[in-house]
């Protein structure tokens, strides 16, 4: 297996397990509450009946979960880091490896974070229509990937626009009308797929400490995973005795990676 792919898999494994550990401390008690309190509206609304089975079961694996969900969507998002440190690193070839790690996480973290929560901000687990549950959950999809691929594009752009023989000047024309198209394309998906069009019945204060919780976790989550493979990186550059301020150095580095 390639180095680059230990090591994206193991430090996405470990971020995720420990932004996992951060949401079980903070955010499932949050989402706890919530679930007492639509379960209330729940009861209310029928007459004052509460089936709490389901959610005795749900609180009982929910810490676990958690843990093991985190985990592995920070291996997924390894995967997704190498592809856009892959990308970069051609782009700005010169660049350190712990440079390279922290921009890919930073344009990571917009794309496939940030981004879809503007557009789509996050909700407490079982609140919301159960029948419009599977269309929301699916443009949402649908918007992750688009952003996702929206910041690939730019990057295989930038790409594409290093290799041209020309002026700095039209190189950064070129940038700017890149950085231009990029954003009328988010704009365009912003206004295109529709967003949540169910009522969020939970207290505003409960609402914005959920929200900001979650993407306090997706901040961590790049955050680490751009640090562990910088490190990692710059570990195998060091140890294998290259000049760390050498365009020599930083090749043979990529090629170690």
């Amino acid at each position: 297996m390639p180095r680059m792919l230990v090591i994206v898999l193991v430090a996405g494994l470990v971020s995720g397990l420990l932004v996992g550990g951060f949401h079980n401390l903070f955010t499932v008690p949050v989402m706890e509450r919530a679930i007492v309190l639509e379960q209330e509206r729940t009861a209310a609304a029928n007459g004052g009946v509460v089936d709490d089975e389901g959610a005795l079961v749900s609180l009982g694996v929910q810490r676990i979960g958690m843990a093991v969900g985190t985990g592995i969507y920070g291996a997924i998002m390894g995967l997704l880091f190498a592809g856009g440190f892959t990308l970069l690193r051609r782009v700005v070839p010169s660049w350190q490896p712990m440079i390279v790690a922290l921009t890919v996480g930073a344009l990571g973290f917009w794309a496939l974070s940030l981004f879809p929560f503007i557009r789509y901000p996050l909700n407490p687990p079982g609140v919301g229509d159960e029948s419009t549950l599977t269309s929301r959950q699916l443009w949402q999809t649908v918007f992750m990937i688009l952003s996702g691929a929206g910041m690939a594009g730019v990057l295989v752009a930038m790409q594409y626009v290093r290799s041209l023989q020309i002026s700095v000047t039209q190189r950064y024309r070129y940038i700017g009308m890149t950085l231009l198209a990029y954003a009328i394309f988010a704009l365009v998906i912003v206004f295109a797929i529709p967003g949540n069009p169910d009522p969020v019945p939970v207290p505003i204060d409960l609402l914005e400490l959920f929200r900001t919780l979650t993407m306090v976790g997706q901040f961590l989550q790049w955050a680490l995973l751009a640090t562990g493979v910088g490190l990692a990186l710059e570990w195998y550059r060091r140890k294998a005795g290259a000049d760390p301020n050498s365009a020599q150095a930083v090749a043979s580095a990529q090629r170690e990676s």
